[in-house]
């Protein structure tokens, strides 16, 4: 499996944030150098999860829940300490679509409201939900072009 590294790189600046108490200023756009990286079995660790939870302010079980980690293999991954490539790769979709959020609303509590809102465009549904599967991360994400683009119908 793939993952492009700019997104590796957001998630654990964010760590590094978060582990040293530094307050973020803004929100760094990810930059797509369309470098990717091979996932393996100790690409993203567990706290990833954690950092990614806490920038949407949602709980980590919520958000490892909406991308599809059991409670018991999440107890098991925070004592191997990393993810799984195929658990890791969900995890950064959910990240990227994130980081896209945080970009077009200008911060990462702006785009916390907007990802737990429901939306009639997306069926009703909050599009943090959607980030469980590609076809609602796709979803959400042409959602986001459209208002960075200023199109709202």
């Amino acid at each position: 499996m793939k993952a492009h590294r700019s997104i590796l790189a957001a998630l654990r600046a964010a760590e590094r944030r978060a582990r040293y108490r530094v307050k973020a200023r803004g929100s760094a756009a990810i930059r797509s150098s369309g470098l990717l990286v091979d996932l393996d079995a100790r690409t993203l660790p567990f706290t990833a999860v954690n950092t990614l939870a806490g920038g949407v302010g949602v709980a980590p079980e919520a958000l490892l829940a909406i991308v599809g980690i059991p409670a018991r293999t999440a107890a098991r991954r925070r004592t191997e300490r990393f993810l799984k490539p195929d658990e890791a790769d969900r995890v950064l979709r959910a990240a990227r679509v994130v980081e896209e959020s945080a970009r077009v609303f200008g911060g990462y509590a702006k785009a916390a409201i907007w990802l737990g809102a429901r939306h009639p465009l997306l069926a009703g549904e909050a599009p943090l939900t959607l980030l469980g599967s590609d076809a609602g991360a796709k979803s959400v994400s042409d959602e986001l072009i459209r208002i960075d683009h200023g199109d709202f119908a």
